[in-house]
């Protein structure tokens, strides 16, 4: 593959999103020497974290439509307009060989451009019930790529789709152990529970995990407790002072490989991008999958794990923490049993992701008359 290959990025609003697009950027301009650009919105993710990453980005003004009635929604006929021309302008600047989308509001504008322009496009989905922009644009791309087999039924298109997993960094799993306890300020030795909400963090799970603490339930163990952005400042400052020297309350874990390496297990969302990270490094959970996520995919996400004997499930509902603590202290007192669902994680994940979907779209690529007016 020639080193002047231009490939547009285009998702955002959460990690699941963004990640995914982040992995298979890194492997293109590896492997491909790719020029790469992420289009996104100023309110997700992206605006931070794909510069993190090493990668431009451009910023379109799309956001999603609220549930119930709300001023904001008015506006969203304006924003898709003006997303459309925006998409539009920096596809004509950059001049792609290959569009690819990776989910959340903003890539239908770039993916619809795309096609009216006949630059070859693509969607990776990651969850077993498709978003709706994959949903919307399924008939119309040219190759879709899958992480669940059952994501097909869901979608109105003839066209084959590829199950390939979700991308993810394999050296996520090739982490020193004793760098990772230094960066927490851990201990060695000692039972570790990480617990995170997704992206954006979960009051629910954070609630529950604060009565927890509050009724000693989590004593002797060291806990790694992500919050997210906007529930930081009230745990920090509740437990500031708290008597358990194990407990690390943090806004958001950049390093989620040392995370991964040092904990027995974890307490967490069933996103995909989870799901397959905790795959990759054999960490078992326990999964509160989010009650509100389309047809229920974080439930089916799980159940795809439990069923496979990796995770343990608890339900998002009032009064879950009582059944929330009776699940870690069950794996926390089981070390034979955590060992046996690390096992069975793993069968979760399929560690030729990003070398079958490079394979696909390199044959896409050969299609683009960007890519032949130039090099032919």
């Amino acid at each position: 593959m020639r080193d002047s290959i231009r490939i547009i990025f285009a998702g955002g609003g959460t990690g699941g999103h963004v990640f995914p697009a982040i992995y298979m950027a890194d492997y293109f301009k590896t492997h491909w020497g790719a020029n790469c650009l992420f289009i996104g919105t100023r309110k997700g993710i992206e605006r931070v974290k794909v510069s993190q990453a090493g990668f431009p980005v451009k910023f379109i003004w799309i956001s999603g439509l609220k549930r119930g009635l709300y001023p904001s929604n008015l506006l969203f006929p304006l924003r898709l307009l003006v997303s459309l021309i925006q998409a539009r302008r920096e596809l004509r600047r950059f001049q792609p060989d290959l569009v690819v989308g990776t989910g959340g509001y903003v890539a239908g504008p770039v993916l619809h451009q795309a096609i009216k322009l006949k630059i070859p496009t693509a969607i990776q989905e990651q969850n077993s019930y498709p978003g709706i922009t994959t949903r919307l644009l399924a008939k119309k791309v040219d190759m879709i790529f899958l992480a669940y087999k059952e994501a097909q039924k869901h979608l109105n298109t003839m066209k084959p789709c590829i199950i390939t997993g979700n991308p993810v960094k394999a050296a996520i799993a090739e982490v020193d152990e004793n760098e990772a306890l230094s960066f927490f300020g851990l201990q060695k030795g000692k039972k570790t529970v990480l617990i995170f909400g997704g992206s954006q963090g979960s009051l629910n799970i954070n609630n529950a995990v604060d009565k927890l603490l509050q009724n000693g339930a989590l004593q002797n163990i060291q806990i790694i407790w992500q919050t997210g952005i906007p529930h930081f400042d009230l745990f920090a400052e509740k437990y500031k002072d708290y008597r358990n020297d194990g407990l690390r309350i943090m806004p958001f874990i950049d390093r989620m490989d040392f995370a991964y390496c040092i904990s027995d297990f974890a307490v967490c969302r069933a996103g995909a991008m989870t799901l397959t990270e905790l795959s990759v490094t054999g960490l078992p959970a326990v999964l509160i999958p989010y009650p509100h996520a389309a047809a229920q995919h974080q439930l089916k996400n799980a159940q795809t794990i439990a069923q496979l004997g990796g995770a343990l499930i608890v339900e998002d509902k009032p009064g879950m923490e009582d059944i929330l603590r009776n699940a870690i202290q069950e794996l926390c007192n089981n070390p034979d049993r955590v060992k046996k669902m690390s096992a069975h994680i793993r069968e979760f994940y399929q560690a030729d992701t990003l070398s079958t979907i490079a394979a696909e779209l390199q044959k896409l690529v050969k299609k683009s008359e960007n890519w032949n007016r130039r090099h032919n």
